[in-house]
């Protein structure tokens, strides 16, 4: 069964980001994953305000990384979230993209190692094991012994070697930034790279980008910016986006933000990564993806971070036949 979240960045003061985890748990939400970009509110500060908030929807991190903070911090904030609401805790990884890596001038060598080894660590600290280890990671025999165990851990990523990696380490796949005619295949092979890896599939949480409104459409291209600048090289051609507009796409992006970049955004890339219609199609679309692709969570964009677009949110899941109430970790 499907049941729906929401999905927030942590751009709004924190009292108002807990009053919309409230109320979207309050109609209904399953899950409540946050994202983790450097000039946003802090990730564990934000995940601590929404476990005070609500009482049952799963906390996600959405996801952090391997070089904004070190792995033993990474652990050591996890444990402590674990305490403040236990069982509702997901660990949440990728290697990380240009928005939350561009502000402090990271440039991965090897992003992927990185991301493997961060998850490694991290999974074995909350186990209260002594770590040590030598890589892209350095880790110098450290322990968390105060750790209640293991969490559930999630990865998100574009490229096929994480969506593999998703598919085979973790607990969820987190399907982000993906094309809508991938997510059915793409949760097929993860389920079975799964039971192939270790005798059991994923739970995959999907983030489909939907606008069933002008607002909303406009809001998309901006959301799309980061996307169209991190696009695989093979995608870019396939969708027309040539080196030009990639640069032209980050110089706008960094002096001016995401929304000064939602016009040179394509039509081919809204076309391929959302959903835009109306509220009827964007319902119809989600419905039958959600029946063929089966995620065990749709979270939606929390987009302009109003009670009135939660409701909205709650009603379209409802109509698409997306469940509500508690998911287990």
């Amino acid at each position: 069964m499907t049941h729906w979240g929401v999905w927030l960045h942590a751009v709004r003061p924190l009292p108002e980001l807990a009053a919309l985890a409230a109320a979207a748990e309050e109609r209904g939400a399953a899950a409540l994953l946050v994202a983790d970009e450097g000039t946003d509110r802090d990730l564990y500060v934000t995940l601590a305000v929404l476990a005070q908030a609500t009482t049952s929807a799963l906390l996600v991190a959405a996801v952090t990384n391997p070089y904004t903070r070190h792995p033993v911090a990474t652990a050591a904030a996890f444990a402590s979230l674990a305490e403040l609401a236990p069982g509702r805790v997901v660990a949440g990884f990728g290697a990380g993209g240009s928005r939350v890596l561009g502000p402090i001038a990271v440039s991965p060598s090897r992003p992927f190692t990185a991301l493997v080894e961060t998850v490694d660590v991290v999974d074995d600290l909350l186990a209260g094991q002594v770590v040590d280890h030598r890589g892209e990671v350095t880790v110098a025999s450290v322990a968390i012994p105060w750790s209640a165990g293991r969490l559930p851990i999630a990865i998100a990523g574009r490229g096929p070697r994480v969506e593999h990696l998703a598919g085979t380490r973790a607990d969820w796949a987190l399907l982000a930034g993906k094309a809508t005619r991938r997510v059915e295949a793409l949760a097929r092979d993860l389920r079975a790279a799964g039971v192939a890896a270790r005798g059991r599939a994923p739970k995959l949480a999907w983030n489909p980008i939907v606008a069933w409104s002008p607002a909303m459409a406009a809001e998309v291209r901006s959301h799309l910016a980061y996307i169209t600048v991190d696009l695989p090289p093979d995608d870019r051609r396939r969708l027309g986006v040539d080196d030009d507009l990639v640069a032209r796409l980050r110089s706008v992006v960094n002096a001016e933000g995401p929304d000064a970049a939602a016009s040179l955004i394509p039509d081919a890339v809204v076309e391929e990564y959302a959903i835009v219609g109306t509220r009827a199609d964007v319902v119809a679309r989600l419905s039958d993806l959600c029946r063929r692709a089966r995620p065990e969570v749709v979270a939606l964009d929390a987009s302009d971070y109003s009670v009135r677009l939660i409701e909205e949110c709650a009603g379209v899941m409802r109509d698409a036949g997306v469940a509500s109430g508690p998911v287990p970790a």
